[in-house]
């Protein structure tokens, strides 16, 4: 594949888009923290939503991949080079750490003390379990993507749509016990900024093991392009 660069507009688009989401997922986490508990149903809903937004919003510009481990499945799959991934992914980590700041500056000093609403595990969860479960929920997410957005026959304009479902759902289910985090800009940028490690593997390699469907889809899903004779 020949390596090219991703146009600005494309990495302004991932940077903005996952900057949005980064913001109020973990934004939210920290008004039920200081403020009013708005519940997992409520956090879910509110960064899925946000999620699904900011999709429909960069979708024409940069593809809408807001997600490292999407970036890294579409490199998988020999949709993006080595170059294009990297830009991205920088753009998309990058946009965590600013989304840190960010909420810093709106809930004072005290926002810290909640690691800028990144995610914590349970006490009850181990990180065997927490891995895992990360790992085939964002696997989950990752096939939708490729199923809604990359495949032609499935219905794009309903791409973003199904991602943010996903997101929803997953919050309500793993939300109490894994944070259900799914994309590592969401962790990586507030928990380093907080200075808080504890368990950060969780929501880098899980997420990492779940793009692996990438490899697969193509292989399993995907027409093969039978040469003319």
């Amino acid at each position: 594949m020949k390596l090219s660069f991703p146009t600005p507009q494309a990495l302004l688009a991932e940077f903005l888009g996952t900057f949005v989401f980064v913001f109020v997922a973990c934004g939210v986490v920290l008004t039920s923290q200081l403020f009013q508990d708005v519940g997992v149903v409520g956090a879910a809903l509110a960064g899925g939503l946000t999620l699904m937004a900011m999709i429909y919003a960069t979708s024409g510009i940069s593809g809408g991949q807001l997600n490292p481990a999407v970036t890294l499945a579409a490199w998988f799959s020999q949709r993006m080079n080595v170059v294009e991934a990297a830009c991205y992914i920088a753009a998309q980590l990058l946009a965590g750490f600013v989304a840190a700041f960010a909420l810093f500056a709106v809930f004072g000093a005290r926002s810290f003390e909640f690691y800028f609403g990144g995610p914590v595990l349970s006490v009850d969860t181990n990180l065997q379990a927490a891995l895992v479960l990360e790992a085939i929920l964002t696997a989950v997410l990752v096939f939708a993507y490729f199923a809604t957005v990359v495949d032609k026959r499935g219905p794009a304009s309903f791409g973003p749509m199904v991602i943010g479902l996903i997101v929803v759902v997953s919050g309500i289910f793993a939300g109490p016990i894994s944070g259900a985090v799914l994309n590592p800009a969401k962790a990586v940028g507030p928990l380093v900024t907080a200075g808080h490690y504890d368990s950060l593997l969780v929501w880098i390699v899980g997420p990492l093991v779940g793009s692996l469907i990438g490899f697969i889809y193509p292989f399993l899903f995907l027409p093969s392009k039978k040469k003319k004779s």
